[in-house]
């Protein structure tokens, strides 16, 4: 597997306990702190988020961003803009990336270098209508393009 340098946008807006925990979850990453930095954009958000990054620095290479709200498409340009990795991985504030993440996206580019690559989606409110119509969407879509195992997956 070759050394893949990695940024990982995360954009946020008014959810620090989400936050909290999707970093706690980046900080559990199995892949080489030194080939990861992690960009937290502050979409404007009403209470700063520095006293809740700030203990993050110690275990994760982490820059923080802050914007006036222009919404989630607007703060991943923004992460965009500031990180120096190779690669860029996007998630979101309530996503809990597994510790493998980033060496399965590695492993992934090493046999496909030149597709892009996304990850699977958990539905965490099954029992809301609107998340559940969405993973089904979701779910058909990856069952319909993953029919053949000799080319790359959706």
């Amino acid at each position: 597997m070759g050394q893949y340098h990695f940024s990982i946008v995360v954009p946020t807006h008014d959810r620090p306990r989400q936050l909290a925990v999707c970093l706690a979850s980046l900080a559990r990453m199995d892949y080489p702190r030194d080939l990861f930095e992690v960009i937290v954009v502050d979409d404007g958000s009403k209470t700063p988020l520095n006293e809740l990054v700030y203990p993050f620095r110690e275990q994760l290479n982490l820059t923080l961003v802050t914007q006036k709200n222009a919404g989630p498409a607007a703060a991943r340009n923004a992460g965009a803009t500031h990180a120096n990795g190779a690669f860029l991985a996007f998630t979101d504030d309530d996503c809990q990336p597994a510790p493998s993440w980033l060496k399965k996206i590695a492993l992934r580019l090493a046999r496909f270098p030149d597709h892009m690559i996304g990850g699977r989606v958990v539905n965490a409110l099954p029992y809301n209508i609107f998340s559940a119509a969405n993973q089904l969407m979701t779910d058909a879509v990856y069952a319909y393009f993953n029919e053949d195992d000799q080319r790359p997956h959706f």
